[in-house]
């Protein structure tokens, strides 16, 4: 049966306090907080221009519906017995919608195109959160993102390959892994060191590169814990956060690793960067770099591969690891590869 839009009184609306998107503000309430308070964390927790510039914000979601004085897109609800419309997808929109009419802005605000889905499972609803969220452009923050798969793998006994399949096949097997992983080790280790302290959900991006490989054991190789790691990351040691990929360097060098612990991740990365006999490569193009490593990748013999596969957590084994990293970002950021490759 074909979907038909509706057209719905937006006071009939309810926003859904499960929203992925305003967790870290409802975690710590007890029962269903006012749809005020869930308007507040919309606007608050949606995603912001440095985080993800492909992504919405919320002011530019609002500028968007303002001017065009409407939905291009409708939103997707379920009736409840009450006869009221619980919204499966679209909560910031029929924020925005609530915020627009207060303000007086020109065109109606008082209905809202929607799709209304009847008999809808839980797992349905799951699909089509994920399917906007994950892989559309209403990107979630990465800590409420990772708290909802999180959610999906270990409460509803979702599958990984299940949660693929509503987001874009196995392309995004890694990311998804790496979050529910990253979530896993917050969880256990930050929020013990923060203590009654408020978490900073934006420190959660260095518990996704802690998943990357080698770093977790290199840090165990060093006699060190991840709760070690979660007060580097609390007491800002590590910043930005993406040098937690040097981690490994970092600790294997003596006095880089002294000069880590006594200040910071910066401090040690310039003992590292020091000027050495090679110094003369600096000076090489980025494309004589490639050609380089290539013609060396390609002369490598069994023995070579074997040593770096049994020493995976030595200095140049993870200085290839962290190459490569890198040229992954910026074959990324070029478009030369798609995100998800």
């Amino acid at each position: 049966m074909p979907l038909v839009i509706q057209y719905l009184e937006v006071k009939d609306i309810v926003l859904d306090c499960r929203n992925p998107r305003v967790a870290p503000a409802l975690e710590s309430l007890e029962g269903d907080p006012a749809q005020d308070f869930i308007e507040m964390a919309l606007g608050q927790y949606a995603p912001d221009d440095s985080e993800k510039p492909n992504s919405t914000t919320f002011s530019s979601l609002k500028a968007s519906i303002r001017a065009y004085q409407g939905l291009i897109n409708p939103i997707v609800v379920t009736q409840r017995e009450d006869g009221k419309f619980l919204v499966i997808e679209g909560n910031t929109r029929v924020s925005i919608f609530r915020q627009l009419a207060k303000e007086g802005a020109l065109g109606d605000w008082s209905k809202i195109p929607a799709m209304v889905r009847t008999e809808l499972e839980e797992e349905g609803e799951h699909a089509i959160r994920l399917q906007s969220h994950l892989v559309g452009p209403r990107d979630w923050r990465p800590y409420a993102k990772a708290k909802y798969l999180h959610m999906l793998y270990t409460e509803k006994k979702i599958s990984i390959t299940q949660i693929l399949d509503y987001c874009g096949g196995s392309a995004r097997k890694r990311e998804i892994e790496e979050f529910i992983y990253a979530y896993v080790d917050m969880q256990d280790h930050y929020m013990e060191v923060i203590g009654d302290n408020p978490p900073d959900y934006t420190r959660f991006s260095a518990f996704v590169e802690l998943q990357k490989p080698g770093i977790k054991e290199a840090i165990t190789k060093a006699k060190f814990t991840l709760t070690d790691f979660a007060k580097w990351v609390h007491e800002s040691k590590i910043h930005p956060l993406s040098t937690v990929r040097q981690i490994p360097r970092i600790l294997a060098h003596p006095e880089a690793r002294k000069k880590f612990l006594s200040y910071n991740a910066r401090e040690a990365m310039k003992v590292l960067e020091q000027p050495s006999a090679n110094a003369a490569l600096k000076e090489a193009t980025i494309d004589q770099l490639a050609q380089a490593i290539t013609s060396k990748i390609r002369t490598l013999n069994y023995s070579d591969i074997q040593g770096l596969k049994e020493a995976n957590t030595s200095l140049p084994a993870q200085t290839l690891l962290e190459c490569y990293e890198e040229l992954r970002d910026l074959c990324k950021m070029t478009g030369m590869v798609t995100e998800n490759e």
